[in-house]
């Protein structure tokens, strides 16, 4: 089974976060998209074998992406609860996920980006996906 299948819950839940910051900065584009998911994949897979994850120099935005994207991720791995604001804490998520799976989920959002910036421009995958996340 295909990790769009069988996790599209933990996609979703990262592209939420991404639209919401998305909504919020309509000047953003893709490629920060890109530049964070590929911080994401770095990060945990640096974790996973053991080593520190590469530099790298985010800007305002991007870092404010990759804060909210991680809190997702982290979330989603059962490592913390996530804080919605007004209406309250939604504690752990109902079945944590595995590192690994996680890298999967982010190496398939990754790839998404890709097509959707090469089919659309430099907004095309932020413009697709915020049409189906609300």
């Amino acid at each position: 089974m295909r990790i769009e299948e069988k996790h599209t819950d933990v996609l979703q839940n990262i592209e939420f976060a991404v639209a919401q910051m998305y909504r919020e900065h309509p000047e953003m584009t893709d490629y920060a998209v890109m530049r964070v998911y590929e911080a994401l994949i770095d990060a945990y897979a640096a974790e996973r074998v053991g080593r520190e994850p590469r530099t790298w120099n985010p800007t305002e935005l991007d870092q404010r992406l990759f804060d909210a994207a991680r809190d997702i991720c982290e979330w989603r791995l059962g490592r913390r609860s996530l804080d919605t604001g007004a209406s309250g804490d939604l504690g752990q998520p109902s079945e944590a996920i595995e590192v690994e799976t996680l890298i999967s989920c982010l190496k398939r959002l990754r790839k998404s980006v890709q097509k959707w910036t090469k089919r659309s421009g430099r907004q095309g995958y932020l413009s697709f996906m915020t049409q189906f996340v609300r």
